[in-house]
C-alpha cells in the first residue's frame, strides 16, 4: 500500500503531494470546524512524520496562525 497522496482544493488552483502515513482521522463537530468548513463536521487526518509538497497554488494560501502571531 502506498504512503503518497495528492490533494488539491476544489477549484484545483492549489496542489499538494503528502507522502508518509496518517495516525488518525477525526470527524469533528466542535464549532471552530463547523464554522471552517459551513458544514455539521470536519473531516481530519493527522501525522506527525508525512511531508507536504506544493506542486501549485502555496502563494493562493494563509497560514493562519502565522498571520495571527505578526499581526502583535
Amino acid at each position: 500500500m502506498s504512503n503518497q497522496y495528492s490533494a488539491a482544493c476544489l477549484c484545483g488552483i492549489v496542489r499538494v503531494d503528502i507522502d508518509g502515513v496518517f495516525e488518525s482521522f477525526y470527524l469533528c463537530h466542535c464549532d471552530h470546524c463547523r464554522k471552517g468548513t459551513g458544514s455539521a463536521h470536519a473531516a481530519n487526518l493527522f501525522s506527525s512524520k508525512a511531508t507536504l509538497s506544493w506542486t501549485s497554488g502555496r502563494d493562493k494560501t494563509v497560514d493562519f496562525y502565522a498571520a495571527k502571531h505578526e499581526a502583535h
